[in-house]
């Protein structure tokens, strides 16, 4: 991996507040430190993973499980609210993120984007840029190295579609491709390549189609750890009810529970299928002498003295950092070390800033909290690097924490995740960062890089610098630090569909994002065919989040069917060129950190001729979308109703009766309106149900006539 992408990674993987662990993980950790496996998950969406495999793999076997998701989730439907398309990806990505801070795994994606139901490989893999999704995956394989790659699906029509079984088809051959020095050179470093000893099919039982059978291996997944004081079943559960907005919550599984695996290739003989071929702590008697000494901290952890453990690990660290294993295995043991031994020291330390909201640029100002529970004479130094002021150096007494305040230079790009930056085009996103290409989420939008000097050794770590307030519900709630353009707009009308020649009325709403006053000039940037009442304006600013408006109309000029873009530029008294306005989008669900990102403020426009009978709708609400408003751009009177209030309205005098998106799944009193819309179908009307999911319906059999 080239420096810039490793130093991305890195920072991603270890940029967070650091906060102290319980014994029991402790110990858990250490003993997962004498572990060597690797093991990588493919699949092709959030929620396809096999969550209690992936649990059992990182508790139970200590490997370093890594799920590898083609793509965000871009393409389904939403369950908990109206967010859909690269908004719903953003949340599935969070999703699969809470799911692996519950099961151990860790998680990366490829570039390819979700664009919806596809019913054949050959379909999925015309419209995936092949070759680019390939090289991601041969990316994430030369940089993990895993020893062993598990498919969730069959590259056939057992995979269920074309997405499913395109998974399988690129990791067969992602697997032989990392190991060929001539196939993707370069990637993700000269020279980089690697040997997975075995790929297998992790087959399943799903309803009628069962693809398990008694000549494959198999292995109990279902024990009971203790320190945990759960099953992975029950772990599991929890990982897997993590995928909110699919409707995936599930029951705790105890006991006894089998997973089946089919090789594929490789060395597919070896008696323990999750063993490397190679043991690298063996390789040399400096490594066997390092491995014996993990084993012996283990045996001696105090689980109410963990800081006991401290010297001899610090030793450990000394011997880890002279270790002759490849350089991803040394550099992830000794990172896990590092906190091991900060844990057993009872460190913590946080970075809050004053505000949650900075404009790119904008001096950022912060605290730092740090405190020692079980160990004293620690010394902590902040990197000056970004830091205009504060204290630099700290020591910690035993049990007496320290607060100080630090500013912070500006931050010069926006909090944009990094797969957004450039709109998703012909089924792929494109990326302007490859550094990040297949990392989860972006790195935080400020970190303080720690010097903490234990004994004798000095850790480096990252904290991320985040915005804490006070719920009166919730308690301490913990959001991410986000970095806004100058200036935001919203406008009332993101899609505007002409029926006719009649002119729209708009009303651009605009926030300032400085703390300095400034004139803004606001341009509407002219399109062909369209007439506007309004081509420049400008507007003065005088404070931070100060939001004013501007009204202007649109008209087709003809009646030529056409589809544009309007978007909206803008130019301070300061800046020599205008830049593109972006709009301010917050998704906010509890079980997820809140997401604030800035697509490119526009309004679609069509212009078409539809002509219907229809006059008038019932539209019974699901879990969200945008169909009732798209109806009233046709000139259709649209009623939106839900189940309970169905009671007291007579159907026949509605042209057509159409259910939002998961009504069925969301609406617990539509079943019972079954006999009445029956009654309705019957007479002649039109009954429309959008997407529904089979496995939480209330109840089936009365989702549909038929």
């Amino acid at each position: 991996m080239n420096k810039t992408s490793l130093l991305t990674v890195l920072i991603y993987i270890l940029s967070y507040p650091l906060l102290a662990q319980d014994a029991a993980d402790i110990y858990l950790r250490l003993s997962k430190l004498r572990e060597q496996t690797t093991v990588l998950y493919i699949a092709a969406h959030p929620d396809d993973e096999n969550t209690r495999l992936i649990t059992w793999l990182s508790k139970e076997k200590k490997c370093r499980t890594v799920y590898l998701s083609l793509t965000r989730g871009d393409g389904g439907q939403n369950l908990i609210g109206s967010e859909l398309g690269v908004e719903l990806g953003l949340i599935r990505t969070r999703e699969l993120m809470a799911a692996r801070e519950i099961d151990g795994g860790e998680q990366f994606f490829t570039s390819a984007y979700d664009f919806g139901y596809s019913k054949r490989p050959e379909e999925t893999l015309t419209i995936w840029d092949k070759e680019q999704v390939l090289e991601d995956m041969v990316r994430v394989i030369r940089s993990i190295k895993p020893d062993v790659i598990i498919c969730r699906f069959p590259p056939d029509s057992r995979a269920g579609h074309g997405h499913h079984s395109s998974s399988a088809i690129l990791a067969h051959e992602a697997f032989k491709a990392a190991a060929d020095p001539g196939r993707f050179p370069g990637i993700p470093e000269k020279g980089a390549f690697w040997k997975t000893q075995r790929i297998f099919w992790n087959t399943f039982n799903f309803g009628s189609n069962n693809t398990i059978t008694d000549q494959q291996r198999k292995v109990d997944v279902g024990s009971y750890n203790p320190l945990i004081g759960k099953s992975y079943g029950e772990l599991s559960a929890e990982s897997r009810s993590q995928h909110k907005s699919q409707g995936f919550g599930v029951p705790a599984q105890r006991g006894t529970q089998w997973e089946y695996f089919s090789g594929i290739d490789g060395d597919t003989l070896n008696e323990d299928i999750f063993s490397p071929a190679i043991d690298y702590y063996g390789k040399t008697p400096a490594g066997k002498i390092l491995r014996d000494e993990i084993t012996s901290v283990i045996s001696t952890f105090d689980f109410l003295h963990p800081e006991k453990s401290v010297p001899s690990l610090i030793e450990v660290l000394k011997k880890m950092k002279q270790w002759d294993a490849h350089e991803e295995l040394k550099k992830r043991k000794i990172k896990e070390l590092e906190k091991i031994i900060l844990d057993c020291a009872g460190m913590w330390a946080a970075s809050y800033a004053y505000s949650e909201n900075y404009a790119v640029n904008d001096t950022i100002h912060a605290s730092v909290q740090l405190i020692s529970r079980n160990y004293p004479g620690i010394t902590v130094s902040i990197d000056g690097m970004g830091l205009l002021n504060g204290d630099t150096l700290f020591r910690l007494e035993q049990q007496k924490p320290v607060q100080r305040k630090i500013v912070l230079q500006g931050i010069k790009e926006m909090t944009q995740p990094y797969w957004l930056i450039t709109p998703p085009e012909n089924g792929m996103f494109k990326l302007n960062n490859t550094s990040l290409t297949t990392t989860p989420w972006n790195p935080p939008a400020a970190s303080i890089k720690l010097m903490i000097s234990i004994g004798a050794v000095s850790i480096e770590h990252l904290i991320s610098v985040q915005y804490k307030l006070t719920d009166p519900v919730r308690g301490e709630v913990y959001r991410p630090l986000v970095i806004q353009p100058s200036i935001t707009g919203h406008i009332n009308e993101s899609m505007s569909v002409f029926n006719n020649s009649k002119p729209r009325t708009y009303r651009l709403k605009l926030t300032w994002h400085r703390h300095e006053a400034d004139s803004v000039r606001i341009t509407i940037p002219g399109l062909k065919g369209w007439t506007s009442s309004k081509k420049d304006t400008t507007i003065y600013f005088s404070e931070k989040e100060q939001t004013k408006s501007m009204l202007f109309h649109l008209n087709p000029e003809s009646e030529v069917s056409r589809v544009d873009h309007l978007s909206f530029n803008y130019k301070t008294g300061k800046e020599k060129t205008a830049s593109t306005i972006s709009g301010q989008h917050i998704i906010n669900y509890e079980h997820i950190p809140r997401i604030t990102w800035f697509p490119p403020l526009q309004v679609q426009l069509i212009q078409t001729e539809v002509k219907t009978n229809t006059k008038k709708v019932l539209y019974i609400k699901g879990a969200g979308d945008g169909v009732p408003f798209v109806l009233r751009q046709l000139g259709i009177e649209v009623e939106e109703t839900d189940g309970e209030k169905m009671d007291d309205i007579q159907l026949n005098q509605y042209d057509a009766v159409i259910t939002g998106i998961r009504a069925y799944n969301t609406d617990n009193a539509l079943p019972q309106q079954f006999e009445k819309i029956m009654n309705y179908i019957q007479q002649g009307g039109v009954f429309l149900v959008q997407y529904n999911t089979n496995s939480n319906l209330h109840p089936a059999k009365y989702m549909a006539p038929y």
